[in-house]
């Protein structure tokens, strides 16, 4: 097999609705530059292995599928792959998502053109699970932005749009699992201003039968908070880091008022006044702003979709 350009790692649990579509997704943009596609399986209970395991027989200069048993986690299945990638650069892909024609050409140009750029993403088109338009991933983004904008921002970046020079793999191979993907994405930041496209370049399934966020909302809460620790304080301005931090408080505070559940702000108010890098005063003025923000942001989608009546979201609008 002659060496790859870019390593697609293409993670996969249960994903027998959506994995064919997945790979030949990819397996499409092979004429535009070699490339390997390493599926890891993680012990799937579907259909999913036999679908891969045909689409790698047809396609064996291509796909390389990796069956684990015992089961490793998302994490676990994404860390075992990248260590077997062998391009110069490296993109992720959920077996439940999908890339749209020209995707990795566009994203490798740009990575060529701006050498100082440790990662580029992309915007993406939100389906239902059944397949139909919901909108898109983000609102226009600038062309680049460094760690600090991330951190005011939390994590809005899609993760199966993610392209990043090999080079950079140690740092992931680094993280203790499990761990989110906004943690990579702050990892990738620390070297340099990543890179955006506002093409629509992927194809995201809105929460998914097989979605962690829809599953797992404590063990997410729980990595993104270990996320917003992992970043080195002296790398980044400490009210970013704080804007960071009450962006988090007020998604706690809205869950526990969604939930009616005061236990979930006694459990993590100790904790979010103890790693506030600026006074408990100044956080709730942040808390509170980015609350009126959110209120007026969707009173003005809503007052839009009225008006226009195009239904059509945006995910994360920042």
């Amino acid at each position: 097999m002659n060496m790859p350009l870019v390593s697609v790692c293409i993670v996969t649990y249960n994903h027998e609705r959506y994995i064919r579509d997945c790979i030949m997704s990819v397996i499409a943009q092979s004429s535009d530059m070699p490339l390997e596609i390493l599926v890891g399986d993680d012990l799937s209970e579907d259909g999913t292995s036999s679908i891969v395991a045909a689409i790698a027989n047809e396609y064996p200069h291509l796909v390389r599928h990796f069956f684990h048993s015992p089961r490793l986690g998302p994490a676990g299945n994404y860390l075992s792959l990248i260590r077997e990638a062998r391009g110069a650069f490296i993109a992720h892909l959920d077996g439940d998502d999908f890339w749209l024609p020209g995707k990795l050409s566009a994203q490798v140009s740009f990575l060529e053109q701006h050498p100082d750029c440790p990662a580029v993403y992309s915007n993406a088109l939100l389906i239902s699970d059944d397949g139909m338009p919901l909108g898109v991933f983000n609102n226009p983004q600038p062309s680049r932005f460094d760690i600090n904008s991330l951190l005011r921002r939390g994590n809005f970046l899609n993760h199966s749009s993610m392209l990043y020079r090999a080079s950079l793999r140690e740092n992931i191979l680094a993280l203790p699992t499990p761990f989110l993907d906004y943690r990579i994405h702050l990892c990738h930041a620390r070297h340099g201003a990543i890179g955006y496209l506002n093409q629509v370049l992927v194809g995201y399934r809105v929460a998914s039968s097989s979605s962690m966020v829809v599953h797992q909302k404590e063990l997410v809460r729980r990595l993104y908070w270990e996320a917003l620790l992992d970043v080195p304080r002296e790398s980044v301005h400490e009210d970013d880091l704080a804007k960071a931090i009450a962006g988090f408080a007020r998604s706690i505070l809205l869950r526990s008022m969604m939930a009616k559940d005061i236990s979930i702000l006694r459990h993590w108010v100790p904790i979010i006044v103890g790693a506030s890098p600026v006074g408990w005063v100044k956080m709730c003025s942040f808390i509170c702003g980015g609350i009126l923000r959110v209120v007026v942001r969707k009173a003005s989608d809503a007052m839009w979709a009225w008006l226009t009546g195009n239904h059509l979201q945006i995910l994360f609008r920042r």
